[in-house]
């Protein structure tokens, strides 16, 4: 049993139980009609305990069963041989795959305002006009912000390729491409 104090009372502190001699404060307002200041405790939840006795069981049971299969299996009979064939080798970039890397690397180091990473990406005739030197494109990329660029079409034709881009969805530009070193670069002209 416990202490119910009723609504308009102040709360018993946790855990107090009043002595068989305590009457309440004569301040305190009356007990409404029928209130009992005695009720009986919560039964307690037996879920977790039923839970926790299921799962044991289970437990126990896979137990069994992985000692039972190991045991009974005779394992000296088993023999692995090495294999004779090796993976294949991870399919190697295209032409295509390779320039829109370039054209990925070229977003990402404009954007980045890194242009020595972008002068990297530039053909030789490109590297060497003034019209792409690095204080060129700082003044370019100053007043025309940030890139979002998508190929629309890409024709690779031996060393060449040639992409249609689109810089946040307007604006078609044609741009070449060109193989120097083994390696693809941007080639505007």
């Amino acid at each position: 049993m416990r202490f119910n104090p009723p609504p308009n009372w102040p709360p018993a502190p946790p855990g107090w139980t009043p002595q068989p001699d305590w009457r309440p404060d004569p301040s305190w307002p009356p007990l409404p009609p029928g209130w009992p200041l005695w009720v009986p405790d919560a039964q307690r939840s037996k879920t977790g305990l039923v839970i926790g006795a299921f799962a044991l069981t289970l437990l126990v049971g896979i137990g069994v069963v992985i000692g039972v299969v190991v045991w009974s299996n005779d394992w000296t009979d088993i023999t692995v041989a090495p294999s004779t064939t090796s993976s294949p080798a991870p399919p190697q970039p295209t032409d295509e795959d390779l320039v829109r890397d370039v054209v990925d690397q070229f977003e990402k180091a404009w954007n980045d305002e890194d242009f020595t990473a972008l002068t990297k990406l530039f053909c030789e005739d490109m590297r060497n006009d003034p019209a792409f030197s690095r204080s060129a494109l700082r003044e370019v990329r100053d007043t025309g912000g940030e890139l979002l660029l998508k190929i629309t079409s890409l024709d690779v034709d031996g060393t060449t390729a040639t992409a249609t881009i689109l810089n946040h969805g307007e604006d078609p530009d044609d741009i070449a491409f060109v193989r120097e070193d083994g390696d693809w670069k941007w080639c505007e002209s």
